[in-house]
């Protein structure tokens, strides 16, 4: 391996035909395989020339075929994704990541998202380029909020008073408002025939995944917007879990189903109505990151009885026959296991953060180092 080049890692660089390490990400190095749009997972095929070089980048040598590794996809020294590296029974490489568009393009052509060109503008700019990317017309008006200056002039504030109460009610509310700029990422994972794919349709409002009683209908993850109170979420469906798959793609739908989870704020557990347990555990994929907090939901198809993280609160379900009850309910579990309130609101022409850089920014100041603070302050228009 080069210098700089962690195992596990693999990096874009810039220059023509934008390349991975020397592989170019464009035309024939890299394609996608899924269809295009918003999706819980997308697949990426590295063309098999470039198969011994992929693996070196990667800090890999051989790999056996089925076999699946962590990987962290980043451009120009970040990391964009944490995805899976997977050795096709074909001799194949593909790249399976979250299917957020703007990842698959960044992954594609090199081009950088809204926050990445963001970079070096002074917090009302950065604000303002970020306003078409607001998930929601909350996160949109914090953005705006911002871009008048209100961060600005709180931040000075809080350097000229040594303010830590200010800046601790900045964080508190980051910790909340963060939602309104990037979605509630929701997961629903459990056995086939749980009823996974009739719950993710109620969630989303409309019948986007296929239903069936044959078991292995849901292959791929599906992803749906929707929200809950004032919260954008993005619900994704998952194949279901079961140890004889006799399918290649569905035991890859499987695969897809654990990295969607790895990557989760919150996962469903569906289970079945009998009280029985599951036998797949939530995935972690090795990661050193933390796995998401679980909520677990009693199934049986259409029906299904929610409970909360404590395990005497429980509340019947009937998806078909009730589904407005069904849904208040698992909108209850989730608002509870992640700590939002359901009818939260901000005050227009409030001070707001309004990026991770901002709230370890403050951390610091916290901490008794005001240097990041500063610099943030020190970029003007």
């Amino acid at each position: 391996m080069g210098p700089g080049l962690d195992r596990g890692s693999a990096f874009v660089g810039k220059g023509h035909g934008r390349r991975l390490r020397g592989l170019s990400v464009a035309g024939s190095g890299l394609e996608l395989v899924t269809p295009h749009g918003p999706a819980g997972v997308a697949v990426l095929r590295f063309h098999e020339s470039t198969r011994k070089e992929t693996l070196e980048r990667f800090g890999l040598h051989e790999v056996p075929p089925g076999s699946v590794h962590l990987v962290r996809p980043s451009l120009d020294g970040e990391v964009l994704d944490e995805g899976l590296l997977v050795a096709c029974p074909d001799g194949s490489l593909e790249l399976h990541v979250h299917g957020s568009p703007a990842l698959v393009e960044r992954l594609l052509v090199g081009e950088p998202s809204a926050r990445q060109s963001s970079a070096g503008l002074s917090l009302e700019a950065a604000a303002l380029a970020r306003v078409p990317e607001a998930p929601c017309s909350a996160g949109a008006r914090l953005l705006l909020d911002q871009g008048r200056g209100h961060l600005r002039r709180s931040l000075v504030e809080i350097l000229a008073r040594a303010d830590a109460s200010q800046a601790t009610n900045l964080l508190d509310h980051w910790r909340l408002q963060r939602f309104w700029l990037k979605p509630v990422r929701v997961v629903l994972v459990g056995e086939v025939n749980a009823g996974k794919s009739t719950l993710f349709n109620l969630m989303i409002g409309e019948e986007q995944a296929l239903t069936s009683s044959e078991e292995g209908t849901t292959r791929d993850a599906v992803q749906g917007r929707g929200s809950l109170g004032p919260w954008p979420v993005e619900w994704i469906d998952t194949a279901g879990e079961r140890d004889d798959a006799p399918l290649a793609v569905e035991r890859a739908g499987q695969e897809q189903a654990r990295m969607a989870a790895a990557g989760a704020d919150l996962v469903l557990r569906l289970l079945p109505m009998d009280g029985g347990q599951s036998n797949h555990p939530s995935p972690s994929l090795g990661s050193s990151l933390p796995s998401p907090p679980e909520v677990i939901l009693r199934s049986r198809g259409e029906q299904a009885s929610a409970r909360r993280p404590s395990p005497d609160a429980g509340v019947a379900l009937d998806v078909l026959d009730d589904p407005q009850g069904a849904r208040a309910a698992v909108a209850r579990c989730v608002l509870e296991a992640l700590g939002l309130p359901g009818d939260w609101t901000r005050t227009s022409g409030q001070a707001a953060l309004y990026d991770k850089s901002q709230a370890e920014a403050l951390a610091a100041f916290l901490g008794g180092d005001s240097s990041p603070l500063q610099a943030l302050l020190d970029i003007s228009d």
